[in-house]
């Protein structure tokens, strides 16, 4: 798709309106029709978050256009990427979904228990206790695990979530060809790797030495219509997953 640069501030926000409220109602119409089986619970609740949760990434994008450009745009869709792929994966196996739901709720229960312990390692260490707020916040966050599985009870997963990587996940899942072209290169981005920052964030000397050596930059640019398409492209793409396999 060409790139369409908007200077018109009134248009902006008649698309980014349009454009959020189009994907509300798809996401609404789809969960409103997806018969709730309570046997099934934890996959009901994992691909509705995650679906909420691309949604969410492309509507919160489309009310920022000043983050349509190549500084902060990909941080969003390389997110989209890691939904759209965990999606795929969980939705693969027929037998095996709500395992894999069930696998992917634990291991969060599991890190959220490790953080709430490396902050009261940190408290401890500084040889002091929780102060009131403090408090609250740890028993908060203890009462939201224990109402889905004992803190206790809860295992600690330091790996992957699905014990594999994100590109096996894709290939199993049958989309290598999105790993490869999308979440791969935004990947780039979201690590601030040489293949972006060596195009973004440096220029040539306006005094060079005969290396003709770079020095940091921070440029502006302007908004570009192509990365809004993208959010709701990736978003689409896990709407229609939705339809097909659920």
């Amino acid at each position: 798709m060409k790139s369409k640069m908007i200077n018109d501030g009134k248009q902006v926000r008649e698309i980014a309106d349009r454009f959020a409220d189009d994907l509300q109602v798809e996401l609404a119409a789809r969960w409103e029709a997806w018969q709730l089986d309570l046997s099934r619970k934890e996959l009901h609740e994992v691909v509705g978050a995650l679906l909420a949760r691309q949604v969410t990434l492309a509507v919160e994008f489309a009310q920022v256009p000043a983050c349509w450009n190549y500084h902060v745009g990909p941080l969003f869709l390389r997110a989209m990427a890691d939904v759209y792929i965990t999606l795929a994966w969980i939705f693969n196996e027929p037998t095996e979904r709500l395992e894999r739901a069930q696998k992917f709720i634990h291991f969060g229960l599991g890190q959220e228990k490790l953080q709430l312990e490396h902050r009261h390692a940190e408290i401890k260490r500084k040889g002091r206790e929780l102060s009131t707020e403090e408090r609250l916040h740890s028993e908060s966050v203890k009462a939201w695990i224990d109402a889905q599985q004992y803190s206790f009870l809860t295992e600690v997963n330091v790996g992957s979530w699905s014990d594999l990587t994100i590109r096996k996940m894709a290939e199993e899942a049958g989309c290598i060809d999105f790993y490869n072209y999308v979440y791969q290169p935004w990947s780039g981005v979201a690590h601030s790797q040489w293949q972006h920052v060596g195009r973004y964030n440096v220029e040539h000397c306006a005094y060079p030495l005969p290396l003709n050596h770079l020095v940091p930059a921070a440029p502006m640019l302007y908004s570009d219509l192509h990365l809004l398409y993208r959010a709701g492209k990736y978003a689409e793409k896990a709407l229609r997953l939705f339809d097909e396999k659920a």
